[in-house]
């Protein structure tokens, strides 16, 4: 049973969740992101944190000499922006404010704007979050993650709550369990009221040390498992002797048709074992500060409400796509150079023969079509096709084979991947069932294929079949089948 009473640090984050999160600061200064020269603005003022805007500030200071030399020839200046890129890194700025007890907060990219007076100019910032790092004495390593949402998890936790005005709440809505080498605890907050949240607190067991942004890789199991693609507005860490508060805008979740891998009433275990091999896997996967790449692939699956339902066909026949061709399972499709050497051969043969000039006339004479390409270029093209390797198809039957994908959930990423990504697909009232079983069996599938490249061993929600009903999944097993390391 957990006791909660309103403490001081409740109260900070209801005047975030509010929009009324003041913060004097003694010192605010704003250096332009820039290698030559940077701009820098400096004076007192008040940072204001909000969940509909995160932060936010103004202060005045003295009218810069250059500040009308400066913007001339800024305005003179020609556009020097890199190909793809959205706005030029010099329009950003680094924020670093002190309060008065020497609390700093940071945020390494915020937009500003300078209204220019007389004899002195207002200067406004705003960014999506703001951090405080700090250094403690003792090691720890933990994490609380504070969202607005309700998340999926297990109710197993019985929570005895006090609120804020004295109301009291006593119940099953919360969760506890093990992910990894970390101890879970999930309870829903001041229900009957405004600043109502969710608080996610992890806590490392055994002494062990989990890798830097564990707190992100836990959101992002988090997210999987309830198939919400749900952001903290806070994280407070601490990892050895670093600790950090972040605050952050809030992003609405948008609940669509991904529903969560496992439902069952009695998925408690299983949701932690996913959760588990989910938070490994994610750990290990490439260098990204803030998301792995395997959250990238398919986290947009779980925002898309507003979606039409072709475009929710073709993401997730993309999403199975990125999939198959991703990690160890994509690397079991690339040519080896053995076989580039042997295509290059062929190609070097065919483009040789001497019936080919005559051939050659003849197709330019015979074709009609808009490709006016040479023959032998074409060829050229068309040969080079037996060295590319990485058909999703041949993925999908390669994991049929070994047990990991069913026949129907093939067949129906195969019926759906060309028209939907060539805008022919037309969903039929009268065939409506037909659509939606469809779609389900292809959130399977990309269930499936995540299972494959975390080793999942569990039971999940087989949506692919009449009644969803539960289902083995056996991950390691699949995984030595296909000889991954």
């Amino acid at each position: 049973m957990t006791d909660t009473v309103p403490s001081t640090r409740d109260e900070y984050l209801h005047r975030f969740l509010e929009d009324q999160l003041r913060i004097p600061c003694v010192h605010i200064q704003l250096t332009q992101v820039a290698d030559k020269s940077p701009t820098v603005y400096e004076g007192s003022g008040t940072l204001q944190l909000g969940k509909s805007y995160g932060v936010k500030g103004e202060f005045r200071m003295p009218k810069p000499g250059s500040s009308l030399a400066d913007a001339l020839m800024q305005s003179a200046m020609p556009d020097d922006f890199e190909l793809g890129q959205l706005v030029r890194e010099d329009q950003y700025f680094k924020l670093e404010a002190v309060t008065s007890d020497g609390v700093q907060w940071t945020c390494p990219r915020v937009a500003v704007s300078e209204r220019a007076g007389q004899d002195c100019c207002v200067v406004r910032f705003e960014a999506n979050f703001v951090e405080n790092l700090t250094e403690a004495e003792d090691s720890s390593y933990a994490a609380r993650l504070t969202y607005i949402e309700k998340l999926r998890l297990p109710q197993n936790h019985r929570v005895d709550e006090t609120g804020r005005k004295g109301s009291r709440f006593i119940g099953r809505d919360g969760s506890k369990g093990r992910l990894a080498n970390l101890d879970l605890t999930y309870i829903r907050r001041f229900r009957d009221d405004t600043v109502e949240r969710s608080e996610l607190t992890v806590h490392a067991v055994d002494g062990s040390a989990p890798p830097r942004h564990f707190d992100a890789r836990v959101g992002e199991a988090i997210m999987f498992c309830s198939a919400l693609l749900a952001q903290p507005i806070c994280t407070e860490v601490a990892h050895g002797k670093l600790r950090s508060i972040r605050f952050t805008q809030h992003r609405p979740v948008h609940e669509g048709l991904a529903a969560p891998p496992i439902q069952d009433r009695f998925s408690e275990q299983d949701f932690y074992k996913l959760a588990t091999a989910y938070y490994e896997h994610a750990c290990t996967d490439g260098d990204v500060e803030r998301m792995s790449q395997l959250t990238r692939k398919i986290g947009s699956l779980f925002d898309m409400s507003g979606a039409s339902m072709a475009a929710i066909a073709l993401s997730l026949s993309v999403a199975v796509e990125a999939l198959a061709q991703a990690g160890q399972l994509g690397g079991r499709f690339k040519a080896t150079p053995k076989h580039l050497a042997v295509v290059e051969s062929i190609k070097t043969t065919v483009l040789k023969l001497p019936e080919l000039d005559g051939l050659s006339k003849q197709f330019g004479e015979a074709n009609e079509l808009p490709d006016k390409r040479p023959l032998a270029e074409r060829l050229g093209a068309v040969l080079s096709l037996l060295g590319a390797g990485g058909r999703t198809i041949d993925a999908l039957r390669l994991l049929r084979d070994v047990g990991a994908v069913t026949p129907e959930e093939i067949k129906a990423w195969d019926k759906l991947r060309h028209p939907t990504a060539h805008g022919s697909w037309d969903p039929l009232d009268d065939s409506m069932q037909i659509h939606f079983d469809d779609l389900y069996k292809l959130l399977t599938l990309v269930y499936r294929l995540v299972f494959v490249h975390i080793g999942y061993e569990g039971k999940f929600e087989a949506r692919n079949v009449k009644g969803w009903p539960v289902a083995e999944f056996k991950g390691k097993e699949i995984q030595a089948a296909l000889n991954f390391k």
